[in-house]
């Protein structure tokens, strides 16, 4: 392997016609404020003001390993993108400040030497090359006239911010905040402002040094990007099993399909209300799908299946562009993703699942979705599925807060054995197996009604109303032989109202002193006596309300015992009517 290596400036590397292009292998930008705050002070630190005079002081900022020879006109980053992006965007917002305070000249010096080159046909091109934020990146951060483009991935989230930051950074009362001598330098402010703004720029094109080394061919640099990186320390699994995809998955021509379907991946997880982490996804359809093993493990465990021949390669990439859409289905639940009335069973229990915060089980309802869809799990089983796992975890995780380390290793164990099941009853087999773990494992009654007691919900204090809200749901579910409630305009009402001192203020929010209650009849009820509230709650539709008016209609108050009574015994009967594993 041939290495050539030289100290260079920033300055010496974008001031030539040369385009440095983010290879394909490349993760994402992902510095984030501390980072970038980080860079900046590295920045400021070596500039200060001496007397008239502003001094510069060299800073080593590490090393820039690039794919390609000295004379070429382009060269493809190995080890260095996050440094040289963002120095971009630092040189992108000194642009964007010199033409706040109307210096042109100055703007297009830098735009024109740093940023945007122009090659033998006089055609502009960027010097910085990365075509995965695109157009983000090149039209609201590096063009001269940006455009305000909404941010469409976590990725171009962190460019934004990073330019937001320095832009922060570069306004004339924070910098001259941060050189608070300024006056030494000149009275006039805007002046002084001006002349710092200059010296920073030159910090960063003249004084900013990195060693700078080149690679001949892309096997070396693949190598390099491996050991430069300590064997996953600061790369994740998902990084490094990424550049051994795109490092064998070559062809380029007619399209980059390795690219385009890694690109794919990454939209699909964006794309809904909770956008996902790629490295969550992966690990998890690894654990579902593989073998169990810790994330640090992950990418030792794929290269030996790569080299025993036990994974290949295009399958392995097709598979997880698959799963990709239905770890979304799973992790961000939609009503149309179910859309005929004998699966809204299945899209409450994902609604549940993820109100519950669960994400171990999510390894676990891969395979079962992928089962479900490649037929050998018929829909009722599936249903089951989703119910028990819904109920087990609402007593076990939600409501007792019991801890969960052990499920991840039963659920990857279930999961593997289940994507191998050929039929339904083999299917259904491993899954009885997974409901009488769970039935081991769900929490004594005592425990439940203890734990179900200390919810609560107060004006001051949202964090369980969806978990009540979820609770009174079932019950009216319950006591309904169809299943066509429709709880959006249910709100919850306190049967004793908040303002109400002499009860405890806990005991006040607690689930025995709710009901739910159409938002109309929630209203009119508001802090009137507990008797013209019954009247008015003769108008709702619910069960739940219809039972409670019954229970009790010849009382005048509602009491601090009557709600710890209630609250004690809707515990119970949760328990012993709707938590079945069944």
């Amino acid at each position: 392997m041939e290495l050539n290596a030289y100290t260079r400036t920033i300055r010496t590397l974008f001031s030539t016609n040369v385009k440095y292009i983010v290879p394909r292998f490349q993760r994402e930008y992902s510095w984030t404020k501390e980072e970038v705050t980080e860079l900046w002070n590295d920045i400021i630190f070596n500039v200060r003001i001496d007397g008239k005079s502003i001094i510069n002081e060299e800073y080593f900022i590490g090393s820039l390993v690039l794919i390609g020879e000295d004379r070429s006109t382009e060269l493809y980053i190995v080890d260095g993108q996050q440094r040289l992006t963002t120095i971009t965007i630092l040189l992108s917002a000194l642009v964007e400040s010199f033409n706040d305070v109307n210096q042109p000249n100055l703007a297009s010096a830098i735009y024109d030497t740093y940023i945007e080159g122009k090659d033998d046909n006089n055609e502009p091109f960027f010097k910085l090359v990365n075509e995965n934020p695109k157009p983000f990146l090149q039209k609201s951060i590096q063009y001269k006239d940006k455009e305000i483009i909404e941010p469409a991935n976590k990725e171009e989230r962190k460019l934004q911010e990073a330019y937001i930051n320095f832009k922060g950074k570069l306004e004339i009362d924070s910098i001259l905040k941060e050189f608070k001598n300024h006056e030494e330098l000149s009275p006039d402010k805007s002046h002084a402002y001006i002349e710092i703004l200059k010296k920073i720029r030159d910090q960063v094109l003249s004084y900013l040094k990195v060693i700078y080394i080149t690679v001949a061919n892309e096997e070396d640099a693949y190598k390099i990007f491996e050991t430069l990186n300590a064997r996953g320390m600061n790369l994740s699994a998902t990084d490094l099993i990424k550049n051994e995809i795109f490092k064998t998955l070559k062809q380029t021509h007619p399209n980059d399909d390795a690219k385009t379907k890694w690109k794919g991946i990454q939209t699909e997880l964006a794309s809904r209300e909770t956008k996902i982490s790629i490295d969550v996804f992966f690990r998890h359809h690894w654990l579902s799908k593989y073998s169990f093993v810790r994330e640090s493990k992950i990418y030792k465990d794929f290269k030996k299946k790569i080299n025993n021949g036990q994974l290949a390669l295009i399958q392995f990439l097709d598979g997880l562009d698959e799963e990709a859409e239905m770890y979304n289905i799973i992790t961000n639940p939609r009503i149309i993703d179910w859309p005929n009335q004998d699966e809204r069973d299945i899209y409450n229990s994902l609604k549940a699942i993820k109100l519950f915060q669960v994400t171990q089980v999510r390894t676990f309802l891969l395979a079962v979705l992928k089962q479900r869809k490649a037929s050998n799990l018929g829909l009722a089983d599936f249903i089951k599925c989703l119910k028990n796992v819904e109920n087990f975890h609402f007593a076990y995780t939600h409501v007792c807060s019991l801890k969960g380390s052990i499920f991840e290793g039963k659920y990857s164990k279930t999961a593997r054995r289940l994507r191998e099941a050929q039929d339904k009853g083999e299917s259904r087999e491993i899954l009885e197996e997974l409901y009488e773990f769970f039935r081991l494992r769900m929490p004594e009654k005592s425990v439940f009604v203890e734990d179900f007691s200390k919810l609560h919900f107060l004006n001051d204090y949202t964090k369980d109303k969806k978990s009540i809200q979820y609770i009174f749901n079932n019950i009216e579910l319950e006591l309904h032989a169809t299943n066509e409630l429709n709880f959006d305009r249910i709100s919850l009402e306190h049967l004793n109202p908040q303002s109400n001192a002499a009860i405890d203020r806990i005991i006040i929010g607690s689930v025995g002193n709710l009901l739910p209650i159409d938002k109309g009849l929630n209203q009119k009820a508001d802090v009137k006596p507990f008797k013209e509230k019954l009247m008015i709650f003769n108008d709702s539709e619910l069960r739940i309300v219809s039972n409670f008016i019954n229970q009790n209609i010849n009382k005048n108050e509602f009491t601090q015992d009557d709600i710890n009574d209630r609250t004690i015994k809707i515990a119970e009967d949760y328990f012993d009517r709707i938590l079945n594993i069944i």
